[in-house]
C-alpha cells in the first residue's frame, strides 16, 4: 500500500519521466541540525533546477516527538508565467494533515485561471473520502491559496487516496509547464512586480518561514529559505 511519506519519491519519478532536472548547490547545504534544537531536529532534502524550473524543491523536516513534514514545491522559471504547485504533508504517527494547491504567485496579473481550478475542483471533488475534515491554515497566507486547494485532515489508511489526487494535481501541472510560451516585454515586469508581493506575504505569514525563524534565528531563517524555495 502505498504511504504519504514516499510522496517525494513518487513526485520525482514523474518529474524526471518529463523533465531534466539539475541539483542546486546551497549555500547552505542539506541536512543540517540547528544548533537551537540541540540537533534533535533534522532539516533535510533535495533542491533541483531546469529549463523549465526555477526551483523544484523536496524537503523534509524531522521532529523528535514522531512527527515529521514533507514540502514539495515547484516553480516555473518566471517567464513561463505559470503557478506554482506545493504540497505539504504533516505526519504524526497515523494522523497526517495534507495541503496540496496549484496558485499563482500573485493576483495583478489579470489572468483568467478559472478553467484550471475547475478542472482541479472536478479533480479533489473525486476524492470525497479525503475532504470529511476540512482544515485552514488561517492568518494572511491563506489569501495566496487558490479556490482549488485540497487542505484536510486524514488518516493512514487514506494515503493511497491522498497520493491518488496528488498525482492527477502533478499531471495538470506538469502538462501546464510543457506547453507554456515565455513572456517577454511589459508581460514579464508586470509578472515579476506581481510575485515581489506574493513573496512578501509568503516571508512574512508562511508557516514554513516562521518555522526556518524559529529555527535558525530571523536572518539566517529567511536566508536560507528563500535560498531553498526561491533561488534568492
Amino acid at each position: 500500500m502505498a504511504s504519504l511519506r514516499d510522496i517525494q519519491t513518487i513526485a520525482l519519478a514523474e518529474l524526471k519521466k518529463r523533465f531534466t532536472l539539475n541539483p542546486v548547490p546551497l549555500k547552505y547545504p542539506f541536512p543540517e541540525r540547528p544548533l537551537r534544537t540541540l540537533g534533535l531536529v533534522k532539516a533535510d532534502g533535495d533542491v533541483f533546477s531546469s529549463d523549465k524550473f526555477t526551483r523544484a524543491v523536496f524537503f523534509r523536516l524531522d521532529l523528535p516527538v514522531y512527527m515529521s513534514v514533507r514540502s514539495i514545491f515547484l516553480r516555473p522559471r518566471m517567464e513561463l508565467d505559470l503557478p506554482i504547485l506545493s504540497c505539504e504533508t504533516v505526519l504524526t504517527g497515523k494522523k497526517r494533515m495534507l495541503i496540496v494547491d496549484i496558485h499563482r504567485t500573485g493576483e495583478s496579473t489579470g489572468h483568467d485561471d478559472s478553467a484550471l481550478f475547475e478542472r482541479l475542483i472536478k479533480i479533489r471533488d473525486g476524492y470525497p473520502d479525503l475532504l470529511k475534515e476540512k482544515t485552514t491554515t488561517g492568518g494572511e497566507i491563506q489569501s495566496v491559496f487558490s479556490k482549488a486547494i485540497c487542505q484536510v485532515k486524514i488518516t493512514a489508511d487514506q494515503d493511497e487516496q491522498a497520493i491518488g489526487l496528488f498525482r492527477d494535481y502533478l499531471g495538470v501541472f506538469m502538462e501546464l509547464v510543457e506547453k507554456a510560451v515565455p513572456l517577454s516585454g511589459d508581460a514579464l515586469t508586470k509578472a515579476q512586480q506581481a510575485f515581489e508581493g506574493y513573496l512578501k506575504t509568503v516571508v512574512d505569514h508562511d508557516p514554513g518561514f516562521k518555522g526556518y525563524k524559529m529555527l535558525f534565528g530571523k536572518e539566517g531563517g529567511v536566508d536560507r529559505a528563500l535560498n531553498i524555495f526561491f533561488d534568492r
